[in-house]
C-alpha cells in the first residue's frame, strides 16, 4: 500500500504519491533475529521476550584438552534454556570458537582421524542437550593453519548435521573470511556477518556504511545469497585513543550507556564511546529487510524495557506493533517525529519516513495535515 501525502496551506492543498518498495510476500518474510548468550551472563536468558528472537547461539561450546566440548552454564541450566526456548518456537546452537576460544581447535583438525573423534564429541554434545544446530565462530587471522583444514572440516559437519535435521551457520567478518571460499560458505545454511569492530573508522566502528560495505562483500566477492546474509549488530560500544584510533580496551555495554542518561538511547556517541543507538539499529533493521535479518552480539548488554534494542529490532522487522505516531521508527513517540512528519509535508529533500503507517493516526490509509494535528494534540497532552 502507498502513503499518500496531503498537505494544506493556506491557498490550497496538494496531492503527492510516494512509491512503496515493500510488497506483500516481503511483509510476509519470517526474518532471523540471531542473539547469542553468552555462557558468562547465560541468567541474562530469564529475562529475554523469546517472542523477539528465532534463534538463541550459547557462546561458547568449545573441546577441552581431550577434545570433549564444554559450556560454562550448568547442565541442567542448559538444558532448561533449550527447553523453554523450543517452548517458544527459538532454535538453539551451540556456538563454537569465539575470539577466545579459537585457539583450542587446530589440534583436533590436523587429520582425517582427529577431526572424525571431534566432530563425534561435537556431535554428541548436540545430541545430548537438544541443539537445532551449530555455529562456527572460528575468528583467526588468515595466516592462521586452521584455513588449510576449514573447508574440510565444513563439509565434514555439513554431512553429520543434515543426517540429524541441524543446520549449520557461521559467523564470521572480512578480514576472517579472505581463506574462505565461496563453495565453502555454500555448505552453511546462513552466515552472521560481523560488521562491527572496524577499527579503519576513526568515528565508528559499527556505522550504517560499514554494515552497507560487509553486505555488499559477502554477497559480491564470496558468492553468498542476500537472504542467507544476516547482519551483526553490536549492543555495545568503544572508545577511541588520542591518535583517534580504536581502543580495544574500552567496552561499555548499551544497557550502562543509556543508564547514564535517556538522551543516549537514540544517539550513537557518550562520553567518547561509539555504539548503536535505537535510530542507527533501526536504520540497519531495515536494512535487514534486504538480507536474511540481524544477528546481536550479545544480548546480556541490552537495556531493558521500552529502552531495549532487542525490542527496536523485533518492531521494525515484523516481531511487534509499531509505536503511534513514531515516523521515524526509533522506538518512541516524541517531537522528532512531529518534525520529521511535517518535513514530509512539505517534501523537504531527503525527509525519509521509517515506518509511515505509524503516522497515519486518523487511520484512513494517508498521511495529511490531519495526523500532524494528532500527533501535536497527543504531545500537548
Amino acid at each position: 500500500m502507498k502513503p499518500l501525502r496531503f498537505i494544506a496551506t493556506a491557498a490550497a492543498a496538494a496531492l503527492m504519491a510516494v512509491p512503496a518498495d515493500i510488497s506483500a510476500s516481503d511483509e510476509n518474510t519470517q526474518y532471523r533475529i540471531v542473539g547469542y548468550l553468552p555462557d558468562w551472563h547465560y541468567e541474562y536468558f530469564n529475562e529475554l521476550d523469546l517472542g523477539q528472537l528465532t534463534h538463541i547461539n550459547i557462546a561458547f561450546c568449545d573441546p577441552d584438552e581431550n577434545g570433549r566440548l564444554y559450556c560454562e552454564i550448568p547442565e541442567d541450566e542448559l538444558k532448561g534454556i533449550v527447553t523453554e526456548a523450543h517452548s517458544s518456537g527459538v532454535r538453539v546452537f551451540a556456538a563454537l570458537g569465539g575470539s577466545d576460544g579459537c585457539g583450542a581447535y587446530l589440534q583436533f583438525l590436523d587429520t582425517p582421524g582427529k577431526r572424525a573423534d571431534l566432530n563425534a564429541n561435537i556431535m554428541g554434545f548436540c545430541e545430548c542437550y537438544g541443539f537445532d544446530g551449530i555455529d562456527l565462530d572460528i575468528e583467526l587471522s588468515s595466516s592462521h593453519q586452521i584455513w588449510n583444514y576449514y573447508a574440510d572440516w565444513c563439509a565434514e559437519l555439513r554431512v553429520l548435521c543434515d543426517e540429524r535435521g541441524m543446520e549449520m551457520s557461521t559467523a564470521t567478518a572480512q578480514w576472517v573470511a579472505k581463506k574462505v571460499s565461496p563453495d565453502t560458505f555454500a555448505l552453511f545454511d546462513f552466515v552472521n556477518v560481523m560488521a562491527y569492530d572496524n577499527d579503519e573508522d576513526r568515528y565508528s566502528h559499527a556505522s550504517y556504511e560499514y554494515s552497507v560495505e560487509c553486505l555488499e562483500y559477502f554477497y559480491e566477492n564470496k558468492n553468498i545469497p542476500m537472504e542467507k546474509l544476516v547482519l551483526g549488530v553490536p549492543f555495545y560500544g568503544r572508545g577511541y585513543t588520542f591518535d583517534g584510533e580504536l581502543d580495544w580496551n574500552s567496552y561499555m555495554s548499551f544497557a550502562k550507556i543509556v543508564s547514564m542518561g535517556s538522551e543516549y538511547y537514540s544517539a550513537d556517541i557518550c562520553n567518547g564511546i561509539a555504539y548503536n543507538g535505537a535510530v542507527t539499529i533501526a536504520r540497519k533493521a531495515e536494512l535487514a529487510r534486504n538480507c536474511g535479518g540481524i544477528m546481536i552480539w550479545e544480548l546480556s548488554q541490552d537495556a531493558k524495557g521500552e529502552q531495549s534494542l532487542l525490542k527496536v529490532i523485533s518492531d521494525t522487522l515484523g516481531g511487534g506493533d509499531p509505536v503511534a505516531g513514531d515516523v521515524n521508527g526509533d522506538g518512541a513517540f516524541n517531537t522528532a517525529d512531529a518534525v520529521l512528519l511535517q518535513k514530509w509535508l512539505l517534501a523537504v529533500p531527503d525527509t525519509e519516513l521509517k515506518n509511515w503507517e505509524a503516522g497515519d493516526l486518523c487511520a484512513d490509509g494517508r498521511l495529511d495535515i490531519f495526523d500532524l494535528c494528532a500527533m501535536r494534540q497527543n504531545l500537548a497532552g
